[in-house]
């Protein structure tokens, strides 16, 4: 019973983040001030705050508006607030070069103000975004002046926060000790404070890191204590936080009855919450395991089964290995396989996400040294600018003051003198502005170049870690599918374990197809040098490839034909042609549905092999065409036959057809089919007939 209520609970409501405070909000919006006044100001941002988790779009829509109010009220202090919140608003929306930028404007603001507690708040999340993207140099710098700064005002919430967010990286580097320092102090000023909710929240973050520096004894302890104060002030999502650590600790401490208590105690409090999804994958798993602890395996193998309905990696993932060990122990060798496989499959495609991030994380960091420069350079220029108004300033004064003097002597030759001298200045901050701005453009051209060179070090690096990858994953690929292909001969084999050798062969193939993919993709990237000529029989070619690709389209019931006029030897690159055409005609088959035609045509003319490959798929949408020829992008259409398709093969195409100085189009109307045309330029190579 209470697993069903834990799965309705993860699978059926709707998520709404609990930290938005409903009644607030609604209050809020019904005494919002119609009038433009410092009241509206103030209600604006407040309505900001409450919505950035669960609706950050309303987050950055009264944050504008209550910044465009402030600029209107030309209010002299707290202008950065709704800047703080839209940089907020847009981290949660996982714009981190956005957030970066209000965040940037605001501590800009925040220092021409002279509002502390805003230039505070701005290092303070400039630090978590830093942190958040693994810089952590910056994100230390920025929280260590956040914290003096919230220290100086005597703001101990700020003060708090800013100690936690330093516990948490330090956390992170594995420095318990001073990780343990900043989150007691941070607990000291929580409970000097009295909200009953930050001091929830501190115990909390005390007990994960007992846990995770193995402090079972002090995590339980410190846990405890958070429990009680969650049933106190009925916070359901933390306390059912603080249960599901509690269960994990006393699983660690072979306590696994209590364990089970407090675990079944968290789902019980989930069942009765909307849809928390960062709950949900951890709190199924620990339960799983503790029911596998107390042989409980049929409870064991539903929450194991339940997590794998959420959409989260890393969870899949554990699922997926606990279900294995579970087939193990219960000695069910094919669901073992089966499992073992998935966890396997799952655990690849992680570190393909986690290489993902590394390369966006130093994109940001790219984007983010170039911001910072493009601001030096800009807070120069302005020094420059302001340097030069002052110097011309101070040569008005002067001339005035001769001008005066020659009043006294004659009136005409003033007049002359003024005009002159002022024309001459003029000209000489002119030229002085001009090569003040020549030097810079010169300096901003250096730094550009070494951001080039960076960059194609990082692409490099990026091409060479790939080969490397897809080297290495390759040769075990292969001895997979080889005993796959032993497995198969076996003749005493099961209708089910032949369906099991059947689908190991087919998820190796796809694996080797898209390392195959991926290794032409980037040798084509690194290839500079024309493709190499020969001549060849282009009809025996194009026969060839359609000839093998028939067993295919039969198997779907799909009628492929082949139309061509080639007579003539041509000279190209066979090799270019063939994965042209392969990739053509498997893409048509693959997104065709059954009792289709596809039809190949072939013309030369002209000096010209005009290549069409029509079908009656799906066709492609106004959407897909601004991504049809990119790497890994997936299109609306989808494999009509539960084939793979990884976004690969239309990239190489262009790349091939490039290469061969041609080109590529396409004739499409969505629900109808579509046609591909290649025109590539050949050399036709005229048979001589001996007598």
């Amino acid at each position: 019973m209470k697993l069903s209520i834990f799965f309705l609970a993860c699978v059926s409501v709707p998520w709404v983040a609990t930290a938005q405070n409903v009644r607030r909000i609604d209050s809020l919006r019904n005494t919002l001030p119609a009038q433009h006044t410092e009241a509206r100001y103030k209600a604006l941002n407040d309505l900001a705050w409450e919505y950035r988790f669960a609706y950050p779009d309303s987050t950055l829509t009264y944050a504008n508006q209550a910044y465009l109010l402030g600029q209107k009220l030309n209010l002299h202090k707290g202008l950065a607030q709704p800047l703080n919140y839209q940089g907020v608003a847009s981290n949660y929306k996982g714009d981190r070069l956005k957030a970066y930028d209000f965040y940037s404007r605001a501590l800009e603001v925040g220092t021409q103000q002279r509002d502390t507690v805003q230039i505070a708040h701005a290092n303070n999340n400039l630090g978590r975004l830093f942190f958040e993207q693994g810089i952590l140099s910056k994100s230390y710098d920025y929280l260590i002046a956040g914290y003096h700064l919230f220290k100086q005002i005597h703001n101990l919430s700020g003060e708090a926060y800013s100690l936690q967010s330093l516990g948490t990286i330090q956390r992170s580097q594995k420095d318990f000790i001073q990780s343990e320092k900043n989150y007691q102090e941070a607990y000291r000023i929580r409970l000097q404070l009295g909200n009953q909710r930050d001091i929830m929240a501190a115990q909390s973050m005390l007990g994960r890191l007992y846990f995770e520096r193995n402090d079972f004894l002090k995590s339980e302890k410190i846990l405890l204590q958070a429990d009680s104060v969650g049933n106190l002030i009925h916070d359901a999502v933390n306390l059912a936080e603080v249960k599901l650590l509690l269960a994990k600790t006393y699983l660690e401490l072979k306590r696994t009855t209590e364990a089970e208590k407090v675990a079944d105690a968290g789902a019980q409090v989930i069942g009765h919450l909307p849809q928390y999804k960062h709950i949900i994958p951890e709190a199924m798993l620990v339960l799983g395991k503790i029911k596998f602890e107390l042989n409980k395996l049929t409870e064991a193998k539903k929450y194991f089964q339940s997590s794998l309905q959420i959409k989260d990696l890393h969870g899949q993932m554990d699922a997926f290995q606990q279900l294995w060990k579970l087939a193990e122990y219960l000695k069910n060798k094919p669901e073992a396989i089966v499992f073992m496989n998935q966890y396997l499959l799952l655990k690849d495609s992680i570190k393909d996400l986690d290489l993902t991030r590394q390369v966006d994380r130093l994109q940001f960091q790219l984007e983010i040294e170039k911001k910072e420069k493009e601001n030096q350079l800009l807070k120069l220029s302005q020094a420059n600018q302001k340097s030069v108004i002052a110097q011309q300033r101070s040569e008005n004064i002067a001339l005035l003051i001769g001008v005066l003097c020659s009043v006294v002597v004659v009136a005409t030759l003033w007049y002359y003198f003024k005009k002159r001298n002022k024309h001459n200045h003029l000209l000489a901050a002119q030229n002085k502005f001009i090569d003040l701005q020549r030097k810079q453009i010169e300096k901003r051209n250096i730094d550009l170049t070494h951001q080039n060179h960076r960059l194609e070090e990082l692409n490099h690096e990026k091409d060479m870690l790939m080969n490397i990858v897809a080297h290495d994953l390759k040769s075990p690929l292969a001895r997979i599918m080889g005993l796959a292909n032993l497995i198969g001969m076996e003749s005493a084999l099961s209708q089910q374990q032949q369906e099991y050798v059947r689908l190991m062969k087919d998820v190796t193939q796809s694996n080797l197809n898209l390392i195959t993919d991926l290794l032409d993709v980037n040798a084509l990237q690194l290839q500079s040098e024309a493709p190499q000529l020969v001549d060849f029989d282009l009809a025996a070619l194009l026969t060839e490839r359609i000839t093998f690709f028939q067993h295919a389209s039969t198997l779907k019931n799909i009628e492929l034909t082949l139309n061509h006029n080639l007579k003539h030897q041509v000279l190209s690159n066979p090799g270019y042609l063939t994965r042209i055409i392969d990739n053509l005609v498997s893409n048509a088959i693959k997104f065709s549905g059954r009792g289709t035609q596809i039809q190949v045509t072939g013309m030369l003319t002209d000096g010209v092999f005009n290549l069409s490959v029509k079908d009656n798929g799906p066709g492609f949408s106004a959407s897909d065409k601004n991504l049809l020829y990119q790497r890994f992008k997936k299109l609306s259409a989808r494999p009509t036959a539960g084939e793979t398709s990884n976004g690969l093969g239309l990239a190489i195409v262009k790349t091939l057809v490039d290469r061969l100085e041609g080109e590529i189009s396409l004739a499409t109307e969505e629900g109808n089919g579509s046609e591909f045309t290649v025109r590539i330029p050949v050399k036709v190579v005229e048979q001589v007939i001996v007598n």
